[in-house]
């Protein structure tokens, strides 16, 4: 073989600088397809007409009913359900003052799931008719009006009775608050809720004792109270006509 010949058979290696450009040339050139292949992927959800909301599913609802959660969520439908949000729902459902707290979440393709913690009722009025059912915020969460009276016996809350209380914004909301901090398993067992002023509410039991709270000061402390007595089996307050605690630290019963 001529010199010549065994010149060109001779492979130099690549230089490492060299090899270290191209690999890297390459994994930024994979990089790019990738992230191109994500934001056309971004782009075919977040835009696409084959995508929109067809579906609303409702959960946790019981005070907002199906039908007036589709109604305020109704102009959703037919947007791109990537592009609906918490935020979306929750600006809509805030007509409702029974909503509480809004999560969501979506099912491709066409879903939307949505889960509503309510306000629970503390207590009812009843006026013209109908059954007015309010938060501890003193907000109206759900009127049962006419016919509907009965569903309202289904959430057994403490009746707000007084015409001062009725007509006295300061006497109602103070009531309103004392209901709130009672655990749910005492206030089940309140009838009524009355007061002639912001320092003289008192509750009657359905069973018929009076409970004399006072005012709202110390109500955490007047709840625990309560809730022991009335899970209490001693015969001085199941025969008790009146359960006074309005000083929690030394209720007294006659």
């Amino acid at each position: 073989m001529s010199e010549q010949g065994r010149a060109a058979a001779l492979e130099f290696p690549e230089p490492e600088a060299v090899g270290s450009r191209r690999r890297r040339r390459r994994t930024l050139i994979g990089l790019a397809v990738t992230f191109a292949l994500l934001l056309g992927l971004v782009a075919v959800v977040y835009f696409s007409p084959l995508l929109v909301l067809r579906n609303i599913q409702i959960e946790g609802n019981e005070l907002v009913t199906d039908s007036r959660a589709d109604e305020l969520l109704a102009d959703l439908y037919g947007q791109p359900v990537a592009q609906i949000g918490t935020g979306a729902v929750r600006e809509r459902l805030a007509a409702e003052n029974a909503v509480a707290e809004v999560e969501t979440r979506i099912e491709l393709p066409s879903t939307l799931h949505v889960e509503l913690v309510e306000h629970p009722p503390v207590a009812e009025v009843h006026r013209d008719g109908n059954v007015l059912l309010y938060s501890e915020h003193g907000e109206v969460i759900r009127t049962f009006a006419g016919p509907e009276q009965l569903e309202a016996e289904d959430y057994a809350t403490p009746e707000i009775s007084s015409e001062a209380a009725l007509e006295d914004e300061a006497v109602f909301g103070t009531i309103v608050s004392v209901l709130g901090q009672l655990p749910p398993e005492a206030r089940a067992q309140l009838d009524s809720a009355t007061a002639d002023s912001i320092d003289s509410v008192q509750l009657q039991l359905a069973d018929g004792r009076t409970v004399v709270w006072g005012s709202d000061d110390r109500s955490q402390e007047k709840a625990a109270v309560l809730g022991s007595i009335l899970g209490s089996e001693e015969e001085d307050f199941l025969e008790a006509e009146v359960i006074d605690i309005s000083t929690p630290t030394a209720p007294v019963i006659r």
